[in-house]
């Protein structure tokens, strides 16, 4: 999103609101809630999943006019104290890390272990040399050694810079939103 963001602050009155498909990247779709409302008499339209707002709550919203109209890309509810943001803007929080990458993280080396446990006791099998310390002691090694290069081939020089600016990113919203990391820390949970 190259255009510029603005922000606004006030009370939101939805007066239009329909369910709809959310594309994201062009190739996954998500149910979402298309809806248009007035804050502080500009008409604002917005695409999430989900839209927790009543009448007459206070809210600040990130905006970026597109062709004459206003489209809100992050919303913080002040009443009710929840964040909405459209899928293409991302969050880096503490809470997206302990609770998305760390899984994967131990997933990834659980398969990659299962994997090679396979390959060697087959390997051990036709050789007709089965000792299980032998081969665990293996499967250890290979993972960790292989998980380790794979970080230095592809994370540091690839994932790294990605998430330095999407730290960046992070802060610059935050920002905007008015909002410090520790507050977005109890929002995220």
């Amino acid at each position: 999103m190259c255009a510029v963001k603005l922000v606004s602050e006030g009370k939101i009155f939805i007066h239009h609101q329909r369910d709809e498909m959310l594309t994201v990247f062009h190739r996954y779709e998500l149910p979402g809630q298309y809806f248009e409302c007035f804050i502080n008499a500009q008409n604002f339209t917005g695409h999430f999943v989900e839209i927790h707002a009543q009448p007459a709550d206070q809210v600040r919203v990130v905006y970026i006019e597109k062709n004459g109209t206003h489209q809100i890309i992050a919303m913080l509810n002040q009443s009710q104290h929840v964040m909405h943001l459209h899928p293409l803007t991302l969050i880096w929080g503490k809470w997206s890390f302990i609770h998305r990458v760390l899984p994967n993280a131990l997933k990834i080396f659980a398969g990659l272990f299962a994997l090679l446990f396979i390959l060697f006791s087959a390997t051990a099998f036709s050789a007709d040399q089965f000792q299980l310390t032998t081969i665990l002691r293996d499967c250890i090694q290979f993972t960790v050694f292989g998980l380790l290069l794979f970080l230095l081939c592809f994370v540091l020089p690839f994932v790294l810079p990605y998430a330095y600016v999407l730290h960046v990113r992070t802060l610059r919203l935050l920002k905007m939103m008015n909002i410090n990391a520790e507050q977005f820390a109890q929002i995220e949970k």
